[in-house]
């Protein structure tokens, strides 16, 4: 079970990675530079990632909590 929490768990930091990269370019001057319909699907997309980077989170917490 150690090997699928430290799984977990490098997941989590990778989506956190790309989460934060994200938000960095929703944040910066070249969003505005892109299509409306783009933009609204990269901050849909943003929210999709924040939600399963909480779920990983709880799936983590619930794991060391066994």
């Amino acid at each position: 079970m150690e090997g699928f929490k430290e799984r977990l768990i490098a997941e989590k930091v990778e989506l956190d990675e790309r989460l934060a990269k994200l938000n960095a370019f929703i944040k910066g001057p070249a969003f505005v530079d892109i299509e409306s319909v783009q933009r609204s699907l990269l901050i849909i997309q943003m929210h999709a990632m924040e939600t399963y980077s909480h779920c990983l989170d709880e799936r983590i917490m619930w794991l060391e909590g066994k």
